[in-house]
């Protein structure tokens, strides 16, 4: 067999970068085993290393994750910039730098650039990638890619990168075809006067887009393979990763490894830092901590949504290592004037365009407030529940797609509406921010009846403090009753009707289920309590095949209020019974229909 090298490339500097720095990408499969060497390619050659000073270097390194496209906060009446603010920062530094041979600065983020705000839908009408856009003009040195930012699919995101990312894009276990291949690294090597700082990217394999071409491998084999050979090429090295602070997160599912994992199994002494992402944590506020360094690694990691930047500064005289961490509060940074009124508000002018589009009337529903979904979403059945799925079987429908069937869980939405009053696309992005896809799930009748049971369990208790635990609502062709028992391992489902059939007639036919692609996203911490303290395995929808659609949640809920005047009663918006749950008080049944009559009849 082959040995398995490695060759270090160029990397061509943007115009903002400062002079005193040169940068190569590692080209090659570092997922493919043990990485035997590093090859230099064409008449390449290193910059000579920094001869050691009478007084130490400094290396200082900004860092982001979990963007999701928030350039500016749009939530805010000012609409209060981000990136502008980070600009400053950046500025600032960079004239520290270079004033003073003994430090320099970089700026990486750790992935999720992109889905999960109005920016998201500017990508169609010019710029593919708002954030890669604004990141280029800004000065980024080096981004690891998320889960998320996968949900473009390969063609989309190749030529996102290709247009709009003048920064090597990072993911060393990455299986990417020949789309992504070239234009995504496994590490890049930068070269800050004379010191050697080395990245290298990790992407989870948790809640990656179902492309065929995409598959992802173990990061931490990944890793194990590439870092030897890289190791002696650095004075510095740093994992970025979008793999999650840890297997215990609730905040995002982790697979496989975190960053607590990834750093337990690395040799010490190897890596000087872990940049991470995915599970939105504001580690080290003021100061690294104890708790955030693993086998001698310190993980670092920004919280979201542009509400922190980080800073890690690496102290290098001889040995290098990681010796101050700390996050600021990016509303508290200055902004860049310029930065913001040439490169973002251009962008900004479109998105409000864009916001401000009426879809159509809200009704003054109860189950429809922010309150209900925020305290009652998971306790049985929804008006904002039903709608949602519905909406979703028509619109699978409207594209010839046999669809059966649909089901969501709380993680498709955030928060309720602005109920009695126009509807706005503003208000529906609060609700629906993500850029979940629509997929395809098989499944027999048999199989259904199992899923309702292990749902019944899953149901919201009024006695028990409220957790995720990824309860589903059906459309309406689901029509079952829950007995919750005496405790959640006894509860179980009856009455199961498939569009007015008995389910137990059809046992063995195939259904096909549409579905959010993030489904169940936010359970995996309480899955894996049930199966250690409750004394029972909570069923996994990975069982079963899905195939994406392609078809965006938020996008073809957004078509499908325009087409039928809002979000009403008289569309969807209203219990109709498909799911009752008997709780042992007749008053709380009671209650429940008092509302929805009274509901109906305003």
């Amino acid at each position: 067999m082959a040995a398995n090298t490695l060759t270090l490339l160029p990397f061509p500097l943007s115009r903002g970068q400062p002079a005193d720095r040169a940068c190569f990408v590692l080209s090659g499969d570092a997922t493919a085993g043990p990485v035997e060497g590093i090859t230099a390619g064409g008449d390449l050659a290193l910059p000579p290393r920094r001869r050691r000073g009478a007084r130490p270097f400094r290396l200082h390194v900004l860092h982001l994750n979990d963007l999701h496209g928030r350039i500016s906060r749009l939530e805010k009446p000012d609409a209060s910039p981000i990136l502008s603010r980070v600009a400053a920062a950046l500025r600032s530094r960079q004239e520290q730098c270079r004033r003073d041979p003994g430090s320099a600065v970089l700026l990486l983020s750790a992935g999720d650039e992109l889905a999960g705000s109005a920016f998201d839908d500017i990508a169609v009408r010019g710029i593919s990638h708002p954030v890669y856009h604004l990141y280029s003009r800004l000065g980024m040195d080096a981004v690891v890619l998320g889960n998320h930012d996968l949900d473009l699919g390969p063609r989309r995101l190749a030529e996102a990168i290709r247009r709009h990312a003048a920064f090597p894009v990072l993911s060393a276990n990455l299986r990417a075809g020949q789309e992504l291949r070239e234009v995504v690294y496994p590490a890049v090597l930068w070269v800050v006067k004379g010191v050697r700082v080395g990245v290298l990217g990790l992407t989870t394999p948790a809640q990656a887009a179902v492309w065929p071409e995409l598959p992802i491998a173990d990061p931490v084999q990944t890793a194990l393979n590439l870092l030897p050979a890289l190791r002696p090429l650095c004075d510095v090295l740093i994992v970025l990763s979008h793999l999650g602070l840890g297997l215990d997160a609730t905040s995002a599912s982790v697979a496989g490894a975190g960053d607590r994992e990834l750093a337990a199994a690395l040799p010490r002494g190897q890596v000087h830092a872990i940049v991470g992402g995915h599970t939105h944590h504001a580690l080290n506020s003021d100061g690294l901590e104890v708790a955030n360094i693993v086998n001698g690694v310190p993980l670092l990691q920004a919280g979201s949504l542009g509400r922190y930047l980080g800073e890690a500064t690496f102290t290098i005289n001889g040995a290098a290592a990681l010796t101050d961490a700390r996050l600021t509060p990016v509303h508290d940074l200055p902004v860049d004037d310029p930065f913001e009124a040439e490169a973002v508000q251009p962008l900004m002018a479109e998105v409000r365009s864009l916001l401000a589009q009426p879809l159509g009337r809200v009704d003054n529903h109860p189950d429809l407030t922010i309150e209900a979904v925020r305290n009652d979403f998971s306790l049985g059945e929804s008006a904002l529940a039903n709608f949602i799925c519905d909406a979703l079987v028509e619109r699978c429908r409207s594209y010839h797609l046999p669809v059966d069937l649909a089901l969501v869980d709380s993680s498709v939405v955030r928060c309720g509406l602005p109920v009695g009053g126009v509807l706005t696309l503003a208000d529906w992005f609060a609700v629906m921010p993500y850029a979940d896809t629509i997929r395809l799930m098989p499944i027999s009748g048999r199989d259904l009846h199992r899923l309702l049971q292990d749902n019944a369990r899953r149901a919201g208790r009024p006695e028990e403090p409220h957790t995720e635990r990824g309860f589903l609502h059906f459309s309406r062709h689901v029509r079952y009753l829950i007995d919750p028992s005496t405790s959640r391992r006894a509860a179980f489902a009856s009455m199961i009707t498939v569009d007015g059939w008995p389910l137990e007639w059809r046992m063995d036919r195939t259904f096909v289920v549409a579905c959010p692609s993030f489904v169940r996203g936010l359970a995996a911490a309480w899955e894996r309590r049930a199966a250690a303290e409750l004394g029972f395995l909570p069923l996994s929808l990975s069982q079963w095949p899905m195939t994406d659609t392609g078809l965006f949640v938020r996008h073809e809920l957004v078509s499908y209020i325009k087409a039928v005047g809002g979000v009403t009663a008289a569309a969807g918006a209203r219990r109709d019974g498909r799911v009752r749950v008997l709780w042992s008080s007749l008053a709380r049944l009671t209650d429940w229909d008092h509302i929805e009559a009274s509901a109906e009849r305003g």
